[in-house]
């Protein structure tokens, strides 16, 4: 916020430097036909010969210095708002709305700008949205219902301020107001609980809840139906804010500087998975999950199988475990919106080099980035780059298992890439250190809980701690759980997006129970800085398509991984 002040003002005074300059020139083109002020400075030496008057230049008059403005602020309005002005020498606040030749407030005059506010509640909270109706209801009478089981909102006493404006007084005995940097651990504790944060405030601790369907963080986010944006109105265009509009407005939450980077778990078209694909058309497997990937400003896919031309007509019940997949199946990524391709995965390799520089030459003619594997080891773990709204991405990648089978990429051989773990940190930090957002992605052990093993913990963390924001698991076929490490969002496996494993929890309920259950992950970053993420839950309906869960799934499957997940220091 700072920077945003220190900025904005700069701004100011640049334009005030070219009114000064304007203004000069306009006594300069007027000049002639009015007298020197008699307080110019008179030469030195009498004696001097003058100029001859045909020669003689009448200097302008010294311009007034310019007065601040004076501007009277409601006094309700955020902090930041009212540091703005009276830090700059443009402006003068008064504290009397009457002497002020311009006012800041609410209803009247001309768009300024906006303040944008989150409803929110702990990460593991299962509260998803509420109803403005609602949440108004509860603010002015402290009544609560079915669908508001909620009995106090936690803010800040400049949160409330602002609300009041809004929604006019509230009913004291609903508030808890407390400090800023107070109200997560106070809300952590019960995380069906909830609070109201300015955007800037927003951190990877905290979930974002919708009200009305409407969340700032989302692509289809309409401000005029978000009932906590807190507009504001300047009374008059004059200099020096004449300038200021209407692409400089005040805001703290601007969507250009948003970024959304979808990640998922194990692709495999191979098995029944192609043959329904086979059946019912190629792109049947998305046809419930394709908006939500395409509209994601960045799309990861994490395809465990290559491409080859020679690969056969897929088999329901073939029992070995070498995939290829049909060339033709690429339509089913490209529909996803995908931008980059994870080659980690177990089954690269499995038909031969041939296919493997096939794939790569496929995804390149696309244009998709590829990483965690490729024409040979190096290039395999090299990172790889995006830029997007002014948020600078770097994905790495590896194949982490234990047993190193499956990463066949070598000096000479295109594969899977075994991570090389302390090199991994050490360009992590690099990288962090030059101001990317890192996120690490990998293929390691595949367990069927939702509990992390040791061996998994060890080698995330560290990744973490080297100072990737996102260390995300793509092995897993049983999703599994979250860890928040500093600011790092840390998540052992997603589960498949799309594989055949639907049937292995139907009919083997002891051994692959949740195995027809997984996430889509949509992190959110502004402003260079990795602020949120958004959980997407799925549930197979066969062996290649997966849907939405309905609201009692997600409630039962986000309770079990929660109760596996570690969550640090709030």
């Amino acid at each position: 916020m700072r920077l945003f002040i220190t900025q904005t003002i700069k701004i100011l005074a640049m334009r005030r430097v070219k009114l000064v300059f304007l203004i000069s020139l306009l006594f300069l083109f007027y000049g002639c036909s009015t007298s020197p002020p008699s307080n110019l400075p008179q030469p030195l030496n009498p004696a001097t010969p003058t100029i001859q008057p045909e020669h003689t230049v009448d200097l302008p008059p010294t311009a007034t210095p310019d007065l601040p403005s004076t501007i009277w602020i409601d006094p309700l309005f955020p902090d930041a708002v009212h540091e703005l002005f009276s830090v700059s020498p443009e402006f003068a606040v008064l504290h009397n709305q009457q002497d002020a030749s311009l006012t800041l407030s609410l209803k009247s005059g001309f768009p300024f700008g906006t303040w944008t506010y989150l409803l929110v509640s702990p990460f593991p909270s299962l509260v998803e949205g509420l109803n403005s109706s609602d949440l108004l209801s509860f603010w002015q009478t402290g009544s609560s219902s079915s669908s508001f089981p909620f009995y106090e909102l936690a803010l800040s006493e400049e949160t409330r301020d602002a609300l009041t404006l809004l929604w006019g007084e509230p009913d004291p005995g609903v508030l808890l107001i407390l400090e800023p940097d107070l109200i997560l651990p106070a809300l952590w504790s019960e995380p069906e609980s909830i609070g109201v944060i300015p955007f800037e405030q927003l951190n990877p601790y905290w979930k974002v809840l919708s009200l009305d369907d409407q969340n700032p963080l989302h692509h289809d986010f309409i401000p005029d139906l978000y009932d906590l944006t807190l507009p504001f109105f300047i009374s008059s265009l004059s200099p020096p804010l004449e300038s200021l509009l209407p692409d400089d407005l005040l805001v703290n939450f601007d969507s250009s500087k948003l970024t959304t980077i979808a990640l998922t778990g194990v692709t495999a078209l191979v098995r029944d998975t192609a043959f329904i694909m086979e059946e019912k058309g190629l792109l049947y497997p998305a046809e419930e999950i394709r908006s939500l990937l395409e509209n994601a400003d960045i799309t990861h896919i994490s395809n465990e199988v290559p491409f080859a031309e020679d690969c056969p007509t897929p088999d329901s019940n073939q029992s070995s475990l070498y995939f290829c997949s049909k060339d033709e199946y690429l339509q089913l990524l490209e529909i996803l919106g995908t931008d980059i391709v994870e080659l980690s995965g177990d089954h690269f390799g499995d038909w031969g080099p041939e296919a493997m520089l096939h794939s790569l030459d496929l995804y390149h003619k696309l244009n998709w980035l590829t990483y965690g594997g490729g024409e040979t080891l190096e290039k395999g773990l090299k990172p790889v780059f995006i830029e997007h709204n002014g948020n600078q991405f770097a994905f790495i990648g590896c194949n982490g298992k234990v047993h190193d089978r499956y990463a066949t990429a070598s000096a000479t051989n295109p594969g899977a890439s075994r991570c090389d773990f302390e090199w991994m940190q050490a360009e992590i930090t690099r990288l962090n250190d030059q101001g990317y957002l890192v996120i690490a992605t990998m293929q390691h052990e595949e367990i069927d809980s939702f509990y992390p093993v040791a061996i998994q913990q060890w080698d995330f963390r560290r990744l973490a701690d080297a100072g990737a924001v996102i260390v995300s698991g793509s092995q897993a076929h049983h999703p599994q759980a979250f860890e928040l490490n500093g600011t790092s969002l840390i998540h052992y496996g997603l589960g498949n997006l799309f594989f055949d494993q639907w049937y292995l929890a139907q009919y083997n309920p002891d051994d692959h129970i949740n195995k027809d259950k997984s996430f889509i992950d949509l992190h959110h970053f502004y402003n260079g800085s990795y602020i949120n993420t958004q959980l997407i839950t799925l549930q197979f309906v066969d062996n290649a398509r997966p849907r939405l869960m309905t609201p009692s799934e997600r409630n039962i499957f986000l309770s079990e991984v929660f109760q596996a997940s570690t969550w640090g220091n709030q």
